[in-house]
């Protein structure tokens, strides 16, 4: 069914009974100001009434959440427990919204993503400082690098907030349950997209809630990052320990291949119906990739020359703006590494700048 939002007349879906082995689940599409388009959250019926993620904090969010659930007979104040897949906008947005709403919250979240939620800023969420330090690493100008801090941070004063720190009430690992009446939701630690990304089977429906690990439209980007922590002794490059995504997005994506999944409830995308084929399609993805960077780092390395991570972005993708849309690729490029050197195919030195430069081992 259709529902119109009374004052901006903004129309929302809400699908009631996506999965009719669950009637008390229902999905609801947000808004969101980016081209990624709407958000899918859900909500479960019971005691406590339930979110599954929340949309972005704005009005038109609000006044959409409002209606859909108004048409199931309930008010903001009277949802009672949120879980959420990941700390990222478009899922953590509205929570504290409905705090104030007057609903007396319980957020779960992976123990992981918590101190995110807890300390959430929009610059805490770019990681810009991490960030440039790790591009330097792998080769970036600093003065690029300058240049794309400088212009995130100016992006991020011209937009508002889209969410805001909230408390996390109960912190999940994989393989607790969330209870109903009727049934239980089993947590899924899915790492990759988030340290702390999170899913939800109901296993007799042979139901999973995806958030961005899987979608029926995209695929994730993947991050990496650093952590506090001393570098491993047994590394003789005496790295930094970072949050690897894109090797952690790959085994736990192929995880998910052990078991038999009905109906896959993803936060983009619509709904999946063939679940074997979305998990197919996401490894495939990123295997390609990773090939494609391989055939760079060997073309570069044929060439007698130090590669370095830059190189092989500046390779890869030479018609993309190297201000705007570098970061998400290089996260690739340098996640692809990470692959790469752990099949034994990529051998890292560090030069004497302190740069990390590669040679194809075969």
């Amino acid at each position: 069914m259709t529902v119109r939002t009374r004052e901006a007349g903004t129309e929302v879906r809400l699908l009631r009974a996506p999965v009719p082995a669950l009637p008390r689940l229902h999905q609801i599409i947000l808004p969101t100001p980016w081209e990624v388009g709407p958000v899918q959250i859900y909500v479960i019926e019971g005691d406590p009434l339930t979110l599954v993620d929340t949309g972005v904090k704005s009005l038109a969010s609000r006044e959409a959440l409002e209606a859909a659930l108004d048409a199931l007979g309930y008010g903001l104040g009277d949802v009672g427990r949120v879980v959420l897949t990941h700390f990222h906008e478009d899922h953590l947005g509205q929570v504290q919204t409905l705090r104030e709403a007057g609903a007396e919250l319980e957020v779960f979240a992976h123990e992981h993503e918590a101190p995110m939620i807890e300390f959430f800023s929009a610059e805490r969420d770019e990681r810009l400082a991490e960030t440039q330090a790790l591009f330097e690493e792998y080769g970036v100008p600093s003065a690029l690098l300058d240049e794309q801090t400088a212009w995130r941070r100016q992006a991020m004063r011209e937009s508002p907030p889209l969410s805001e720190a909230t408390r996390v009430e109960n912190l999940v690992r994989d393989g607790d349950g969330i209870p109903f009446k009727e049934f239980e939701l089993e947590v899924i630690h899915a790492p990759g997209h988030t340290a702390g990304h999170l899913l939800l089977h109901e296993p007799q429906s042979g139901t999973l809630i995806t958030g961005d690990h899987l979608m029926g439209d995209a695929v994730p980007f993947t991050d990496n990052y650093y952590v506090d922590g001393a570098p491993d002794p047994a590394d003789p490059l005496r790295r930094r320990p970072r949050f690897r995504g894109l090797p952690e997005y790959m085994r736990s994506v192929r995880a998910l291949k052990r078991q038999r999944f009905q109906t896959i409830l993803p936060a983009h995308g619509g709904l999946i119906r063939r679940p074997d084929r979305a998990i197919e399609d996401a490894i495939l993805f990123y295997e390609v990739r990773i090939q494609r960077i391989e055939r760079g780092l060997r073309t570069l390395a044929a060439m007698g020359q130090e590669v370095t991570g830059w190189q092989i972005w500046e390779a890869l993708f030479p018609k993309a703006d190297p201000v705007k849309q570098m970061r998400t690729r290089m996260l690739m490029v340098i996640g692809a590494l990470d692959v790469l050197e752990a099949q034994g195919i990529c051998v890292t030195r560090r030069r004497d700048d302190g740069v990390l430069v590669h040679e194809h081992a075969r």
